[in-house]
């Protein structure tokens, strides 16, 4: 089989939610050895979970299809971030990720994980109740490219201002980008609260950060 064909394969069983498939096509890709190979494989993925992000905001598909692909490319990944580290293609830069005090939720977090490590950022996650000395913690730690928080509740989403605030007391709020999401959250409400980005969906979320990331 061409390698041009394995490519194919691993798009379509991405679009078609055939973990199977995917994952075969990957190791096929893996087994090359080659460098360029991995970085077009990567770039394969990216480009299917545009389609994926298409379809989820234009209605065609739901929230269990998005977590679906997210898995499947989460799997993808595992196989081929050893050889990109291998093959030194660099990261496009780090994003430090939590769901804020008082809230539980993490599936949000973990889709845009997912999809963000597949555009080949380096995830650093703080996990869920993270109070706001955390996240300001991680800044000064990791030097991030940008900030993500999740946010599920109505009741919690003051968090975010606090977070806001910890940034700036300690010089930090211009030296990295923040960029919110969650239920709870709005347009409206990212402008109110001081951060860059409001993102409605993990996709939407990635591509913000993949423009800020660019030179």
């Amino acid at each position: 089989m061409m390698i041009s064909d394995t490519f194919e394969h691993l798009k379509s069983g991405l679009l078609e939610l055939d973990m199977e498939t995917a994952v075969d096509a990957t190791k096929s890709i893996a087994d090359t050895g080659d460098t360029q190979a991995v970085k077009d494989a990567v770039d394969t993925v990216a480009d299917a979970l545009q389609t994926v992000g298409k379809r989820f905001q234009d209605g065609e598909w739901f929230l269990a299809e998005l977590v679906y692909a997210g898995e499947i490319s989460k799997e993808i990944m595992n196989i081929l971030s050893p050889l990109m580290e291998a093959g030194a293609l660099g990261s496009a830069g780090t994003i430090v990720v939590g769901t804020v005090a008082g809230d539980l939720h993490d599936l949000g977090k973990n889709i845009f994980m997912n999809y963000a490590k597949s555009a080949g950022f380096n995830m650093i996650d703080l996990g869920i109740d993270v109070p706001a000395r955390q996240f300001v913690d991680a800044v000064k730690e990791h030097h991030p490219l940008a900030l993500g928080m999740s946010c599920l509740l109505t009741s919690t989403d003051a968090e975010i201002g606090k977070v806001v605030e910890e940034l700036k007391r300690h010089g930090l709020r211009d030296r990295v980008k923040v960029i919110i999401g969650g239920a709870a959250l709005t347009e409206q409400f990212a402008k109110n609260a001081g951060v860059d980005a409001f993102a409605p969906d993990a996709v939407t979320g990635t591509d913000i950060v993949k423009k800020w990331s660019s030179p």
